[in-house]
């Protein structure tokens, strides 16, 4: 048992690519102070996927590093995001975290076979389905009960704001959640918490000044915490570190500004596809030797 518990709570922990339990259990607790429906999915939805991949005989190492407890966790969070946040009492959208949580530990597996890097894409395609396509077209009777973003345009939000795109991580949407999600990381990796805070202010100055995105959106964190994500992935001490996080928090804002024009659920989606570019550039720049000394060279002869 105690086994099984510190699997699903580096699980949840690898939402934010920490693989870390303590960091786990603080974002459990974290999303409390968002909503006790996400509280509870993000603890059952890890746990969902790990006893999905214990029950299916994948790889020991990978459940033990938490590989198929994230995106579980992250979908089902979704569904009670989308469907559970007003009345949680139909058991119904119980049965559909339940499913998104099974499917995307499913579609984690099949990118881990095929050795390819899925960052949280099955969270995303299962929510494309049992969310974003079941609300839409009304299936099951469930049409979405997710409340309309706060006013968080006064002074006092607006500073918390770098919290609150934390919290939008885990679809949370209270600064205390955004702050404790902050910890989390920071007692992983005090240098992608760091590089966190500064993305999710990155990625938010660039949606309005180029984008045109408004300030309540930007407040709450809608275009804050891809980048913060992004940063997680990246981040590092080193100059093409910086490189890699101010790139791909631009490209992840202005991904998911594109494809939420198509009336599509962005989710992460920004913060994969951008990651992906990424991992070819790096592969691509690591293969070249880069050597930032030869380059200091050439810009002063």
């Amino acid at each position: 048992m105690q086994k099984l518990i510190k699997e699903t709570l580096t699980g949840v922990g690898q939402i934010f690519l920490q693989e870390n339990g303590l960091s786990g259990l603080v974002i459990v607790i974290a999303m409390f102070f968002s909503h006790w429906t996400l509280g509870v999915a993000c603890l059952l939805g890890a746990l969902i996927g790990t006893l999905t991949a214990k029950a299916l005989g994948y790889p020991l190492a990978q459940i033990d590093q938490g590989l198929y407890g994230f995106n579980a966790s992250l979908a089902f969070m979704c569904v009670m995001f989308t469907f559970g946040e007003t009345d949680a009492t139909n058991p119904l959208i119980w049965i559909l975290g339940l499913l998104a949580a099974i499917i995307s530990t499913l579609i984690m597996r099949a990118f881990m076979k095929r050795k390819r890097v899925a960052f949280t894409f099955p969270f995303v395609l299962s929510c494309w389905i049992f969310c974003w396509a079941v609300s839409k077209f009304e299936l099951f009777g469930l049409t979405q009960t997710t409340p309309a973003l706060a006013d968080y345009t006064n002074t006092v939000d607006a500073v918390r704001s770098p919290f609150y795109a934390w919290a939008e991580v885990n679809f949370g949407s209270s600064a205390v959640t955004g702050a404790l999600l902050f910890l989390a990381i920071a007692i992983s990796s005090p240098v992608a918490a760091m590089w966190g805070i500064a993305a999710a202010a990155i990625g938010t100055a660039f949606a309005h000044h180029l984008l045109g995105v408004d300030q309540n959106s930007l407040a709450n964190g809608i275009y804050g915490f891809s980048p913060i994500l992004v940063a997680c992935a990246f981040a590092g001490t080193k100059l093409r570190n910086f490189a890699y996080v101010i790139l791909g928090s631009l490209m992840a804002v202005f991904i998911q500004f594109g494809v939420a024009k198509t009336g599509l659920a962005t989710y992460t989606i920004g913060f994969i596809v951008a990651s992906w570019i990424l991992l070819l550039v790096k592969s691509k720049v690591d293969k070249a030797n880069f050597d930032k000394n030869k380059l200091v060279k050439i810009l002063n002869p």
